[in-house]
């Protein structure tokens, strides 16, 4: 399983074990013009067959746009089943100053972990 924490500038990632429960984040992606060719790479590493996207409840114009956009090529693109979760809080939940750049992939294993713990509890 593949999780992800959209951002405008960066993506966080991890993968995810949906029988144990465990997830390993891996590097953050740059949300460029190179971002799909480099998310290619992570999907035919890891062969996901499902896909969580954290979503924040609230969303500005433009982070609401690029969110819709990066779903809906996410969606044309792959033939993953793709799951929205809320997000609320989990960048918050991460430290910044302990992870340093790769906070956005550890908030992408709490998006798992809370997706884990509804499905699983």
């Amino acid at each position: 399983m593949l999780s992800l924490d959209f951002g405008t500038k960066k993506i966080g990632v991890c993968i995810a074990e949906t029988y144990t429960g465990q997830s390993s984040p891996l590097p953050v992606l740059k949300n460029d013009e190179h971002l799909f060719d480099n998310l290619d790479e992570v999907i035919n590493e890891w062969l996901p067959n499902f896909c969580i996207i954290g979503k924040p409840k609230e969303m500005k114009k433009n982070f609401k746009e690029a969110y819709k956009d990066f779903f809906k090529v996410f969606k044309e693109r792959y033939e993953i089943s793709i799951e929205e979760v809320n997000e609320d809080f989990t960048s918050q939940a991460v430290n910044k100053e302990d992870k340093k750049q790769e906070y956005d992939s550890y908030s992408a294993a709490l998006i798992f972990e809370e997706w884990f713990n509804q499905n699983n509890g």
